[in-house]
């Protein structure tokens, strides 16, 4: 009897296999427990390749979500900031002309001293940094945008800043004789009002309206333009002409002259700011037309110190703030000023250059640029030479430096006329390019990214649950799975064991 078949001399292959696929499981099993993975390697779960995918795209979200944190600081405090100017202007806006003209010990008024406070806390804004970027600087980060206010309004000793450019051009405004560029002269019975040549500066003749009966107004007309009062027989008391006059910043005034009989009291009278006056029906038409004469040129007079004066100053800080888009500071080609006929680009070495940041004709939201999501990129540069910061600039600089300390019917009129140009823009801060626009710019940019973040927020919850799914392992299973294993094990072994001491003898 052949009983090789039957003979044991330990395990068999099928056993031993069996044991050691137990024992490998028992292994895995035990680094799944201790892991908490199903896998020490990729090959070891099911679909790798996605689950590559996946972890990619959340950290890919995370590092866009990384951006998205530090910009969200940034356009946080640029939001603060323009939030703050704009009650600042609105602050100020509703402050000026309630008080009236009251001086301080100071020789300005008290609105102009608040003005004057108003201005410096308004540049501290414009220079704030932000982990030392100066976020209204444009792509000039690293330099404070704007000059401090001493510098800006009064220059450093070699440089002009704006009170000296305000100056000149109030002496290319007015002219020598105080006329604003306006030609006065009569010829026997007729009158002529004609600018003095074909420029920028002083006040221009806009048109005419007349009641005077015998009294022919013609003009104004051609260029430069005049206008001409031909005086052809006497006008009836109570009749009047009224002249328009545009202004350098671009305002128009008007200038009403009323006949009177000279021995007559009138109710009307000569106004400090030239919008009324009169004058005495002579004895002769050449009478008459030389009271005209001496009427205009008080009421012109009247207007220069006054209405003139603020336009000047308004539109002097117009050529000196108004550099966006690439621009410098304008100031009067001169001297002499008084006849001046244009104006001439500032240098760095004689005129101050308020705004230090980026000055080009490109965006400034371009000027910072953040990519945020696949696809999506956010702009949110800000520059503090923009129209809806300059504008505010412009007047509080106006308000603070104007001269109506004399304490004069003048004075008063002057700045009256001051305020009436100024608080308007102040009280500006909606609409298109100003700073509700720029604070909505801003926010949208804000609200743009933080959705951006929420959307791969619940995208990588959504990965990172499909990554779990497939490289975590089940506690709770595995411990059922180990329990059961081991069991199984067990009685392998004892299996094993009966077999490893069978013998012929046993087996019979």
């Amino acid at each position: 009897m052949d009983v090789s078949k039957y003979s044991y001399t330990g395990l068999n292959g099928s056993q031993a296999a069996r044991l050691q696929a137990q024992r490998s499981q028992l292994t895995d099993l035990t680094t799944q427990e201790t892991t908490g993975l199903k896998a020490t390697t990729y090959e070891g779960i099911s679909n790798p390749a996605l689950v590559l995918s996946f972890q990619q795209k959340i950290a890919q979200n995370e590092s866009y979500q990384s951006t998205i944190s530090t910009i969200d600081t940034r356009l946080s405090v640029i939001g603060n900031c323009v939030d703050s100017l704009s009650s600042l202007s609105s602050e100020v806006s509703s402050e000026l002309g309630t008080s009236g003209y009251q001086l301080t010990a100071s020789g300005r008024t008290s609105e102009q001293v608040a003005a004057s406070n108003a201005l410096e806390a308004y540049v501290s804004p414009l220079n704030t940094d932000v982990g030392g970027a100066y976020v209204f600087a444009g792509k000039a980060s690293d330099v404070s945008p704007v000059v401090d206010v001493e510098t800006m309004l009064n220059g450093d000793g070699v440089r002009a800043g704006y009170k000296q450019v305000a100056a000149e051009r109030l002496q290319a405004d007015l002219g020598s004789d105080g006329l604003g560029r306006l030609d006065l002269s009569s010829s026997g019975s007729t009158v002529t009002l004609a600018e003095d040549g074909t420029h920028s500066f002083g006040m221009k003749l806009s048109g005419a309206t007349s009641t005077l009966s015998n009294v022919t107004v013609s003009g104004p007309s051609g260029t430069p333009a005049s206008l001409s009062l031909a005086v052809t027989g006497q006008p009836t008391a109570g009749q009047a002409i009224e002249l328009t006059l545009t202004m350098p910043d671009g305002s128009t005034s008007k200038l009403t002259l009323t006949a009177k009989d000279s021995s007559s009291t009138s109710t009307i009278t000569d106004a400090a700011d030239g919008s009324t006056g009169t004058f005495d029906i002579g004895a002769t038409t050449a009478d008459t037309a030389a009271n005209i004469q001496a009427a205009l040129k008080t009421a012109l007079t009247a207007k220069g110190e006054t209405d003139l004066t603020a336009a000047s100053a308004v539109q002097a800080a117009n050529d000196f703030f108004d550099t966006s888009g690439g621009g410098t500071p304008m100031r009067v080609d001169g001297p002499p000023y008084d006849t001046a006929t244009g104006l001439i680009a500032g240098t760095t070495s004689n005129t101050v250059t308020w705004y230090r940041g980026t000055n080009d004709a490109n965006s400034s939201r371009l000027d910072a640029q953040a990519r945020v999501e696949d696809g999506l990129s956010v702009n949110y540069g800000v520059r503090a030479d923009e129209n809806a910061f300059t504008s505010q600039i412009k007047q509080l600089a106006v308000i603070s430096s104007i001269d109506v300390s004399g304490g004069t019917d003048a004075d008063k009129a002057l700045y009256s006329a001051v305020v009436d140009r100024t608080k308007g823009p102040l009280e500006t801060t909606t609409g298109s390019d100003s700073l509700q626009s720029v604070a909505a710019e801003i926010a949208g940019a804000q609200s743009t990214a933080q959705s951006a973040s929420d959307r791969m927020t619940v995208a990588s919850n959504t990965y990172q649950s499909a990554v779990d799914d497939a490289m975590n392992a089940d506690s709770t299973e595995v411990a059922v799975k180990l329990t059961t294993l081991q069991t199984q094990i067990e009685a392998s072994y004892k299996a094993s064991s009966i077999l490893y001491k069978l013998t012929l003898t046993n087996y019979l």
